[in-house]
C-alpha cells in the first residue's frame, strides 16, 4: 500500500506523517517504511544554468548595475511598505 502527501521536517530531524496517513496505511511502531524525499521550492539545475547563461551575456556596466541593485536590495530584506 502507498500514499503520497506533503510533509515537513521537524526541528528534531524527524519526518512528520499526518495522522490520517498513519491510520489509512495502518502504520504502527516498528513498521518498515520506504521513503522517497523530494524537496519543494529549490531551484532546479536546468533553471540555474539558464540564468547563468543569461548573466554571462551582460556587459561590464550591466554587471556593475546588477551588483549595485542586489546590494541595495539586501539592505531592505523582505520588508514591504504600505502607502
Amino acid at each position: 500500500m502507498q500514499e503520497e502527501y506533503t510533509g515537513r521536517l521537524l526541528e528534531d530531524g524527524h519526518l512528520y506523517i499526518p495522522k490520517k496517513i498513519i491510520n489509512k496505511l495502518k502504520i504502527g511502531k516498528g513498521s518498515k517504511l520506504r521513503v522517497t524525499v523530494k524537496v519543494e521550492g529549490k531551484a532546479q539545475k536546468e533553471k540555474i544554468l539558464a540564468y547563468a547563461g543569461l548573466l554571462s551575456d551582460l556587459t561590464e556596466e550591466e554587471v556593475k548595475r546588477l551588483d549595485e541593485s542586489i546590494k541595495r536590495r539586501s539592505f531592505f530584506g523582505e520588508r514591504k511598505v504600505g502607502i
